[in-house]
């Protein structure tokens, strides 16, 4: 490998395995290439000790210090015995700047930096408490979640699934968010995601109302309303209704650990509105018409607000992988080269202690699951959806269902 601070091209060569065709392992041999390169530009070594009851474990991450900018060529390729190797050549021209900027944009909680871990997670039903004041807001239990996950999907960080008909209360009577928990630990391990996101709208009903002139409407109907008599009033129909002049829209959003359905956070966001809040006509929950209401102009940025304290939560949280199979000292994880995994990171190896959770005896809530640290892993091997690792060190058998997790330091 070639490389200089001030040369504008730069060359490596990179490997990769034939397990799986030629087509993927060239690509990863492009990868591997690329790598080499951006770490000799800088990179840098994120490593964390681990010592529990005397067993101690290490996660560590080599990653380069911003991503590689420029032109990329082949130069030679070739294969060799079991492995496929490419040569490439990259032209560096404005790289320094562009990799100053993803530097500015590295996530300073749980992340190697210079790349991403994607933390998976899935939006869930919304219960609406009083649903007489929402009949002009179609869907909102289901297209509540599903334009949360939207806007969700919007990080690049985050892997964002909608289950927007399934709820985790099994009983609507039920307020306390925490009961919650054991649906949310069945749909984190069917969906395979490390967070669920379910919530509750509190109220969207109307906090005021005002005359409004009413002209060529029937006055048959039973909104409150004051009548003119006078001259022509067969004609034009005239008088003045009560309108709603001033709605509330007000909801919590639920965060669940989805290995162990622990409620992290339950957030609450809300607000007030006057002008357009109910229109003569519904408009469907998260339509353009609805958007274009002043009550949809509200909704739209209390949408932002919940996302963005859903992304606070979990961005902070360290990231987990389950194990999903295990063959001697080897170990499929659920997170792969889409979740940002890469061969050579370390990561923590834990068991849950017992399969009974922590309890505040006074509040009576589940606080979640205790664990004990059980050795660490090496990546060995990284697929778009799963990566393979290997067993370092572990003082219990290894089994299907314990979790991996990546620690940085702060």
């Amino acid at each position: 490998m070639s490389a200089s601070a001030q040369a504008q091209i730069l060359s490596a060569e990179g490997v990769a395995p034939l397990d799986n065709g030629t087509v993927a392992a060239r690509e990863m041999a492009i990868r591997d290439a690329m790598r080499l390169i951006t770490i000799n530009q800088g990179a840098r070594v994120e490593s964390v000790q681990v010592l529990e009851n005397g067993k101690p474990a290490e996660s560590a991450t080599l990653t380069a210090s911003g991503q590689l900018q420029g032109a990329v060529r082949v130069v030679n390729e070739y294969q060799q015995g079991k492995l496929y190797h490419v040569k490439i050549e990259v032209d560096t021209a404005g790289a320094a700047e562009a990799q100053a900027q993803t530097r500015s944009r590295d996530p300073s909680c749980a992340m190697p930096p210079g790349r991403s871990l994607r933390r998976k997670l899935v939006t869930t039903y919304f219960d609406v408490a009083r649903p007489a004041d929402a009949s002009d807001l179609a869907n909102l239990s289901t297209a509540l979640p599903t334009e949360l996950s939207r806007r969700l999907s919007r990080n690049p960080l985050l892997l964002v699934r909608d289950a927007n008909t399934v709820s985790v209360l099994s009983d609507s009577r039920i307020a306390e968010p925490a009961a919650g928990r054991d649906v949310a630990s069945q749909l984190g391990l069917r969906q395979g995601v490390q967070f669920v996101v379910a919530g509750r709208v509190l109220s969207t009903s109307v906090t005021d109302k005002g005359l409004k002139p009413s002209f060529f409407e029937s006055n048959n109907t039973s909104e409150q309303s004051a009548i003119y008599n006078g001259p022509f009033s067969g004609l034009l129909g005239g008088g003045a209704k009560y309108k709603a002049t001033e709605r509330q829209f007000d909801m919590e959003v639920w965060i669940y650990d989805g290995l162990t359905g622990s409620l992290l956070a339950n957030e609450r966001v809300g607000g007030l509105m006057r002008g357009d809040v109910a229109p003569k006509l519904p408009k469907p929950f998260a339509s353009a018409a609805f958007w274009a209401t002043d009550y949809g102009k509200l909704v739209d940025k209390l949408m932002d607000k919940a996302a963005q304290r859903v992304d606070d939560v979990v961005s902070c949280i360290p990231f987990s992988a389950r194990i999903v199979r295990k063959e001697g000292k080897r170990v499929y994880i659920n997170a792969g080269l889409l979740d940002g995994m890469a061969v050579g990171d370390k990561m923590l190896l834990y068991k849950r202690s017992s399969g009974q959770p922590v309890r505040d005896l006074i509040s009576g809530t589940d606080l979640g699951m205790p664990e004990s640290l059980n050795g660490d892993i090496s990546l060995i091997q990284v697929q778009p959806n799963f990566s393979i690792g290997v067993v370092q060190s572990n003082s219990q058998p290894v089994s299907e269902g314990d979790f991996v997790r990546f620690v940085s330091t702060r």
